[in-house]
């Protein structure tokens, strides 16, 4: 017999893992009707532990009670429709947007995009350009005009028959060129339009770059210099300020100025005290003149002012005044940070590429796996179909979806027509649904050519309809997000219904609280305690004084002016309370010398060699019960603990719970061993 039940035991134990293995449903409890699989729960028991972590019994059956009251409370929360009122679901589709975000890129090529940004922080790059004009949408010929005007452009600078700079000046179409004839200056990552940044590292120093698109128009570069990134420079500065078209007397006064600054912190007077007294950079000054950490291709500070602060070759060293379009300046270093590690610099990087238009990468990667998970199929001949009912009021932003040639019925049969199909899902995005979305450009385009207009707001269009369907159906194609979404639904239906029943109700039942407190007074009690303040002072001289002073009337506050104005530190800053035994060493003090009816009591102080301690007592309180106000705190906090367990009752009654003691004694073991 004892061998046939072993026998058994270890095939039930070998089917419980197969069926873990093969990721079957194994039930563990159940309340009411309801099932939770043991899938579930050690999902949530081990999902923050490190691999190895060892656990007791007690901890394995702690989170078994607490998943138990979790389920019955998200049950009741479900019961109730919370999950179906409008401020649910709003705050839902606010986490559910945030927690997918990490589901919607693309692993390798963030980590492509990542090493690629942190590698081009190591240098800087110093480019000009030549740009001509295009609108993304043009038409073809247009199109074919620019991009032939700038190879011509680009095969005459090659060759030496022109000077890069000249023809910037003369031909580019970037405002900015007639002023610094294409020169954009030194830049590092993400301080370019990602095409342009590419061209940029990826072309040789003196080099003309191929003819390259942004959504400006067509460029060509030109790669002056390159130079290995100095790291963050933090500096302090004394400014005197001047307009910014300042007369020559106005120069000499700021300069006569700064040159006096100057000269006093030769003599050997503190930097940052001249900051207080002359600096005129407000923003700066009341941080003694620090301003915010700064690279040599930060926008914000002159390039006179940069070069000079990297110029500064130690921490602490300052320099020459300088003049910069705000004004004259000495600038002092503080520290010079290199370069961190990608390790380091990681979160900012992907929190950068997720505003910059290289996301696109990612967002084309995760659209083509959907594409090919939900094998997608077009229909060309139903766009094919619906281009002629599209009219040129798309291109001014007015376009209504409604029959252009065709036929109210002949319309309303197109409309019906699938552009494409999610096969997997059978779920068709068609005309209609196409039009709605031209319905909503209201912003008119640069460009005429209404074909190109189109075409790119269909490819638009494709690319957002299945990306947000891909998003919308994460919980069936990711388990991971799935688990994650559930937790954040039930965890906010656990909190609204407990704010509901527990939190709030504790604060507004103020008859319920009162009746608590009624019913459970004698808990709530203060133990005997001193009306007192405490002075502490740095000699028995000093004691004996203030005792002298509070015995002939003197306030709190006289007195710590009268001995504080010789030393600051004869009184520190007295205490008055109303002390229990243990809340600090001087009332301690005052229990043990057990005096209820002595006005003052002095002496030395334990924790201050040489120093001493009176005790000024106001009044004793002998020990009584605490009024409602007084136990507020601990008695809100117990009738929230009491509306929670009265809670739980009432729905351990609705829904009994039956665990399935066989399957937790192996989930157990397995935890535990």
């Amino acid at each position: 017999m004892k061998r046939f039940v072993i026998i058994t035991l270890a095939l039930f134990i070998a089917n419980l893992s197969n069926a873990q293995k093969k990721g079957k449903d194994t039930t563990l409890f159940t309340y009411g009707a309801k099932k939770v699989n043991l899938k579930e729960f050690d999902h949530g028991f081990t999902k923050n532990e490190k691999p190895g972590t060892k656990h007791s019994t007690k901890d394995v059956d702690d989170y078994l009670e607490l998943y138990k009251k979790f389920k019955l409370k998200v049950q009741d929360a479900y019961d109730q429709g919370i999950d179906t009122t409008e401020g649910f679901k709003s705050e839902l589709a606010t986490y559910r947007k945030q927690i997918a975000k990490p589901y919607l890129t693309d692993k390798i090529v963030n980590d492509q995009l990542v090493k690629e940004a942190y590698e081009r922080y190591g240098y800087e790059v110093r480019t000009s350009h030549i740009l001509i004009r295009i609108t993304p949408d043009a038409a073809p010929a247009d199109t074919l005009k620019a991009l032939s005007k700038l190879n011509e452009l680009r095969n005459d600078i090659v060759s030496g028959k022109l000077d890069f700079a000249n023809a910037a000046e003369t031909f580019s179409e970037d405002p900015s060129a007639k002023d610094n004839r294409g020169d954009l200056g030194f830049a590092t990552a993400f301080q370019l339009v990602y095409e342009y940044e590419n061209q940029a590292y990826n072309t040789p120093v003196g080099q003309v770059s191929k003819v390259f698109r942004t959504s400006f128009g067509y460029h060509i570069l030109k790669v002056v210099d390159r130079r290995p990134t100095k790291g963050d420079m933090t500096v302090k500065h004394i400014m005197i300020q001047t307009n910014p078209n300042p007369g020559a007397d106005e120069v000499a006064e700021a300069k006569a100025k700064i040159d006096e600054v100057y000269k006093k912190l030769q003599a050997g007077e503190k930097f940052d005290q001249l900051v207080q007294q002359y600096s005129e950079d407000v923003s700066s000054a009341t941080n003694n003149g620090e301003l915010p950490p700064f690279s040599m291709t930060s926008m914000r500070l002159p390039e006179q002012f940069k070069s000079t602060a990297f110029s500064l070759a130690r921490d602490g060293e300052y320099s020459q005044p300088i003049q910069t379009p705000a004004g004259f300046h000495i600038i002092k270093r503080v520290s010079l940070k290199p370069l961190a590690s990608m390790k380091d610099m990681r979160g900012t990087i992907l929190t950068k590429i997720s505003r910059d238009s290289r996301q696109y990468r990612n967002t084309v990667a995760v659209y083509n796996r959907a594409l090919a998970y939900y094998k997608v199929k077009e229909n060309p001949k139903a766009l094919t179909a619906y281009e002629p009912e599209i009219t040129d009021s798309l291109l001014m932003g007015q376009y209504k979806f409604r029959a252009n040639h065709l036929t109210k019925e002949q319309f309303a049969k197109l409309a019906k027509l699938p552009l494409f199909t999610l096969a997997t899902k059978k779920k068709a995005f068609t005309v209609a649904d196409f039009g709605k979305f031209l319905n909503q450009i209201e912003t008119p385009t640069e460009s005429k050519n209404l074909a190109a207009v189109v075409a790119n707001a269909y490819k638009e269009f494709k690319l957002q309809s299945v990306m947000d369907y891909y998003e919308n159906d994460l919980e069936n194609i990711n388990d991971t997000f799935a688990a994650l979404y559930k937790e954040y639904r039930e965890g906010i239906l656990l909190f609204t219904l407990t704010d509901k029943k527990v939190w709030t109700k504790s604060v507004e039942d103020t008859v319920g609280l009162k009746n608590f407190y009624n019913q459970n007074t004698a808990k709530y009690t203060f133990q005997n305690r001193y009306d007192a303040t405490i002075y502490r002072c740095a000699t028995k001289e000093v004691a004996d004084g203030v005792k002298k002073d509070l015995e002939a009337n003197l306030t709190v506050d006289s007195i710590v002016r009268k001995y504080n104005r010789k030393n600051p530190l004869n009184i520190a800053n007295p205490i008055t309370g109303k002390f229990e035994k243990g809340d600090n060493n001087y009332a301690n003090m005052l229990f043990e010398t057990g005096q209820t009816d002595t006005k003052y009591l002095i002496f030395e102080d334990m924790k201050v060699p040489g120093g001493y301690v009176i005790i000024q007592i106001h009044q004793f309180l002998p020990s009584g019960k605490k009024t409602l106000n007084e136990a507020r705190g601990p008695i809100t906090s117990d009738y929230q603990n009491y509306l929670e367990k009265a809670w739980l009752e009432t729905l351990m009654a609705k829904y009994p719970i039956i665990v399935d003691q066989a399957i937790y004694t192996i989930f157990k073991n397995r935890m535990t061993r």
